[in-house]
């Protein structure tokens, strides 16, 4: 009787945490430019555009289909809300697996939402690395409890389809299978059989749209230059640069080591499954050396076990790792105590609309301004032209890009000058939203406004040109 008071009154305080941790998402204001780009393919295709040929993004595809549900930010953040629902389910089927003593799950748990619906690495923003926990998490219950490897491998085939991070998971499960639970090689290919048919189906789909090129180099390929980009400075960059390869060889080793151990009784097999989990997913949290705080969320899950487990040196261990990865790569985090006053306080009354949205950005009202003025002076279907690194503009004015790029850092590492002036040539759209940007010069562009374009409007730092 006492157990379940406990529980129920624990669980009463999760969901009322939950709530209050994540309502203020649900009414942020068009401010995110990740979200935004995802919006805008989502919304091209709505319109029937294929992904890839006619708009572009360098993602795997599912994502993108979430956000065409979505429609909104609001309608986004309340999807990511219901996904994360079964996700702490898993967590904690997973917990119980690993974790005797029931208050340290549920102060796992309660680690494990506060990583993942605040604000500090941007656990309540609808990015790839929190919608791919609930298959991974899922998987990663399936493949420990021995249950359907099929399933397991349909989901990881999910995951990798929202983001491809996730094959670092693929690779710790299918050797944990191999060396440490020592199941055969047929488990590994019915894991192997349900990862690759999610990527088939799709890749069957693009090739009827007559896309197959694009989507394989866009969601695949194109993501090897992106690894070392932020270290080279372009898109050209190869696997092997950027210190890839010692992560990756700093991966193998510390798997090795996890194993070596195991075979010394000196680790249960859950003691490694959660150590080669967290290496796992630290590697894939480092992929292309960017300090984004949404990369560690791939790593949270491991991260919240290990801590509340009765692992003592490993725990030490695994908390200098993340200190020294957090160091070496400047990962930076956001205000948490600041976000949730903004919201509430706007809520009662204490804040205007204005410096609620002004919060997010100083740009973000002006925004808004622009908005109101391309809706008003444009129909739901002309396509307009931003210059600018605002994708959240097109989303929040329900109108689609000229050409394929949504974001003018895209045009920048893709080459895409020559492609996208010659699409402004043949359109020449209504309106054109410009930012000056002298380190990104586009001489082409304006040539093609000088000629015949004039401005009409400016909202903070840009300027809106309108069609002679």
């Amino acid at each position: 009787m006492f157990r379940r008071l406990r529980l129920s009154s624990f669980l009463a305080i999760f969901i009322g945490l939950l709530l209050f941790l994540r309502l203020p998402s649900f009414f942020e204001p068009y401010w995110y430019g990740d979200e935004g780009v995802y919006l805008t393919l989502g919304l091209a295709i709505r319109r029937g555009l294929v992904l890839y040929r006619q708009i572009h993004d360098n993602k795997p595809p599912l994502l993108y289909y979430f956000a065409a549900i979505s429609q909104t930010v609001f309608g986004f953040r309340l999807l990511l809300f219901l996904f994360m629902i079964p996700t702490y389910y898993f967590f904690l089927r997973l917990a119980k697996k690993f974790i005797s003593s029931p208050r340290s799950r549920h102060l796992s748990l309660l680690f494990f939402l506060l990583l993942t619906s605040t604000p500090i690495i941007e656990g309540h923003i609808a990015n790839a690395e929190v919608f791919m926990l609930l298959p991974t998490l899922a998987a990663a219950y399936l493949v420990f409890s021995s249950s359907s490897y099929l399933a397991a491998g349909f989901l990881l085939g999910l995951a990798f389809t929202i983001k491809v991070p996730v094959f670092a998971e693929v690779a710790f499960l299918s050797l944990w299978l191999l060396f440490i639970r020592k199941t055969g090689f047929r488990s590994l290919l019915f894991l192997a059989l349900g990862f690759i048919l999610p990527i088939s189906l799709w890749s069957i789909y693009y090739f009827f749209q007559g896309a197959f090129s694009q989507f394989l180099f866009a969601s695949l390929l194109q993501n090897f230059g992106y690894l070392s980009s932020w270290t080279t400075g372009s898109h050209s960059g190869s696997a092997t640069e950027g210190g890839l390869a010692t992560r990756g060889l700093l991966f193998v080793i510390s798997l090795l080591v996890t194993y070596f151990l195991f075979r010394r009784r000196r680790l249960s097999s859950s003691s490694a499954f959660l150590l080669s989990w967290f290496s796992a997913t630290l590697f894939g949290s480092l992929l292309s050396s960017r300090p984004y705080p949404h990369y560690l969320l791939q790593l949270s899950p491991p991260l919240a076990l290990i801590l509340f487990s009765s692992l003592r040196r490993a725990k030490i261990i695994v908390f200098l790792t993340l200190i020294l990865a957090i160091i070496k790569f400047n990962f930076y985090f956001y205000p948490v105590f600041s976000y949730y006053y903004n919201f509430y306080s706007h809520l009662i009354g204490l804040k205007s609309t204005f410096a609620y949205r002004q919060y997010f950005g100083q740009e973000i009202p002006a925004i808004y301004q622009l908005s109101d003025y391309i809706v008003s002076h444009t129909s739901p279907h002309d396509p307009i032209f931003i210059w600018g690194d605002h994708p959240y503009l097109y989303a929040l004015s329900n109108r689609l890009p000229v050409g394929r790029y949504t974001v003018a850092y895209h045009i920048l590492d893709f080459n895409g000058h020559q492609e996208t002036i010659s699409r402004l040539q043949a359109v020449l759209p209504r309106l054109v939203v410009y930012y000056p940007m002298p380190s990104r010069p586009f001489p082409e562009l304006d040539s093609l406004l000088s000629r015949y374009y004039y401005p009409v409007f400016t909202a903070g730092s840009s300027i809106i040109y309108q069609l002679r």
